[in-house]
């Protein structure tokens, strides 16, 4: 874990990265680590984490993609994903995303998986759209995040139209 805190550390402090996030660029290693550290707790309470997107070739950590919330009693989830920015466009996320559907769908048993991303962030909506989801719509003003109201744009897909699905 804490060779993974510093490398997310990595991750996190880039302003572009944060930029279309929730959260603000990590101030310190320390932050990271402690993020790091609620998400490994959440994982052994039986909550939805992210995983660790890891660059196979360099055996390291470049970046998070998993399940954001989780809703069992509807078969439905909402999955995120940030990357290092020296990452983007080379398809990693798009292949992250793609892992988490198909686990999504073949282990949790969900019926629909959505996404969403701001109007501002055309790169991650062709990711969710390369990954096989279907724009559904624009939720205007849906987000306050960072002083300022944000339109956000509804991604999702559903197990039945799921291209690798195993049933």
């Amino acid at each position: 874990m804490p060779a993974d805190a510093l490398a997310y550390f990595d991750v996190g402090r880039e302003p572009e990265v944060a930029r279309y996030t929730s959260w603000a660029p990590h101030a310190s290693p320390e932050e990271s680590r402690a993020v790091v550290g609620r998400w490994v707790e959440g994982f052994h309470q039986g909550r939805v984490t992210p995983w660790a997107v890891v660059h196979t070739g360099e055996a390291r950590l470049i970046g998070t993609c998993g399940f954001l919330t989780w809703v069992p009693q509807q078969g439905r989830a909402e999955i995120a994903y940030a990357l290092h920015r020296g990452y983007w466009n080379r398809g990693y996320a798009t292949e992250a995303v793609r892992a988490v559907l198909a686990f999504g769908f073949a282990t949790m048993d969900l019926v629909r998986i959505q996404a969403t991303c701001k109007v501002a962030n055309p790169a991650s909506a062709r990711v969710m759209e390369k990954a096989g989801m279907v724009y559904e719509g624009t939720l205007r003003a849906c987000l306050f995040n960072k002083g300022e109201y944000h339109d956000l744009q509804m991604w999702a897909v559903l197990r039945q139209d799921w291209p690798f699905n195993a049933r």
